[in-house]
């Protein structure tokens, strides 16, 4: 299926008046045979990688019952239902395939789209340079929604962290003395449970706000988390 660009390009080429019968046969067949390629390549996607794949891998946070939030509306409430094959929103009506998905969220051409997840997850499809460059909308929306899961893994990772220090930390007689990690976990606790429950059941206007002043705050507990891995990292190979 030739793309409407590639058959206007072909319209003005392709002239009476420029290019005799031999040289618009000729190419003629070099759109139809770039068309027999894209329409392949979309079926490779569909077939390589599954509808809740693609979704999951670009920010969509997919419950048990395959729903998720729509990413194309303002969704408090899952609507979204994502099949093996292709989604679908009760909420607005967007529907569509991998490619279809991925081109809606940024903005994109359907074969800008389909580069993208070649690129993204490393499939190759593109070994002919006949597509042209992505240019890719920004997305707002996208860009929240992958910042908030972001946050939600850190913020989770630190409170696991948090509750295991309270836990294993704790003095066991009046006479012991504080763990710097016990001390930690009292005074990080209450705060890391506030922004869990923001990230995890806040409303739109509270992860909103959370966007847009508490990514500094993220970001500190992101690096402290490292910094705690690469001091556990050092006395491993220490004690080896």
């Amino acid at each position: 299926m030739t793309g409407i660009y590639e058959r206007k390009i072909y319209a003005v080429v392709c002239s009476p008046q420029s290019l005799g019968l031999a040289e618009k046969l000729s190419f003629q067949k070099i759109f139809q045979e770039r068309g027999m390629v894209l329409d392949n390549i979309f079926l490779e996607i569909k077939d390589r990688l599954s509808m809740p794949e693609v979704a999951r891998f670009y920010g969509l946070e997919i419950n048990r019952a395959c729903m998720a939030c729509c990413p194309f509306h303002e969704d408090r409430n899952p609507s979204l239902k994502v099949y093996d094959d292709h989604f679908y929103c009760f909420g607005c009506g967007s529907t569509g395939d991998q490619t279809g998905f991925v081109a809606k969220l940024f903005g994109l051409r359907q074969i800008d789209a389909a580069r993208k997840i070649s690129e993204d997850f490393g499939l190759g499809l593109f070994d002919r340079n006949f597509a042209a460059p992505i240019k890719i909308a920004p997305n707002p929306k996208y860009e929240m929604q992958k910042w908030l899961g972001e946050a939600r893994l850190t913020v989770n990772e630190y409170l696991t962290e948090l509750y295991k220090w309270h836990r294993d930390y704790a003095p066991r007689n009046q006479n012991d003395e504080f763990h710097p990690l016990f001390v930690e976990s009292l005074q990080k606790m209450d705060y890391i449970e506030y922004l869990r429950d923001i990230l995890t059941r806040g409303t739109e206007n509270e992860k909103r706000e959370l966007y847009e002043n508490g990514k500094d705050d993220i970001m500190k507990i992101r690096k402290h988390l490292d910094d705690l891995a690469d001091v556990q990292r050092f006395e491993k190979r220490k004690a080896i």
